[in-house]
């Protein structure tokens, strides 16, 4: 036997020796170590599955009951909304809300419509978006029935935090204003939404014709008192 020969076999046998001792001492850990990593993994990979499948059923589930409510089959769409809203992911169970409160705007129970859209807009889970939507939402359905004071206290959140909705908001008030006879505030909503260089072509020009409808009835308003 060589010298190198024989070296390199009392290498191995002193680095055998020590991995036995390593294994002997930390073996058990190692173990656990490997099977924490593998039910990790497996439990993540589950994890993942079980959402997503729980997704594709919800959503399967929403269509459906977006197809009754267009088939004119309240009660069983509003059934299927209900357990969404419920049991549902986070996003459809949101979504559902949404459609109950559509359902009973439609069905004509405006108040409850509005107390649901009202409890959308100040949740905190919501995304602020969709916040802004129940804002809007709610106050489209009072803008009937409720005063101006009302209103501003409904929306002016959206104009003053400079929302998205804020073009829809100034709309809203702009109407609540005409049709409280308060034209000074009515022409500030609409132009308002006239000034600002991103408002939607089609509120711009509502807003034009709604100004120049005020314009037409200032003078009327003014003859009317003197008379």
């Amino acid at each position: 036997m060589s010298d190198n020969s024989f070296f390199r076999e009392v290498d191995e046998a002193v680095r055998h020796e020590r991995y036995k001792a390593l294994w002997d001492q930390y073996g058990v850990y190692i173990i656990i170590l490997a099977a924490a990593v593998i039910a990790g993994v497996a439990g993540y990979k589950g994890w993942t599955y079980w959402t997503e499948r729980q997704a594709k059923e919800a959503g399967t589930e929403y269509t459906q009951a977006l197809a009754l409510k267009t088939g004119a089959d309240l009660d069983k769409a509003r059934e299927a909304f209900e357990t969404l809203a419920k049991d549902g992911p986070s996003g459809y169970q949101v979504l559902s809300r949404f459609q109950l409160a559509a359902t009973d705007a439609k069905a004509g129970d405006t108040d409850k419509a509005v107390a649901a859209y009202d409890a959308l807009a100040t949740d905190a889970g919501v995304d602020p978006i969709l916040q802004g939507l129940a804002t809007v939402q709610a106050a489209t359905l009072r803008v009937d029935a409720a005063d101006y004071a009302e209103m501003e206290r409904r929306l002016n959140g959206l104009v003053e935090n400079n929302s998205r909705w804020r073009f829809s908001a100034r709309e809203l008030l702009g109407l609540s204003a005409y049709q409280h006879k308060d034209m000074r505030a009515a022409e500030e909503q609409f132009s308002a939404l006239l000034a600002d260089q991103n408002t939607p072509p089609n509120l711009r020009e509502r807003a034009n014709m709604m100004l120049a409808l005020i314009v037409s009835s200032t003078p009327a308003q003014s003859s009317s008192t003197t008379n």
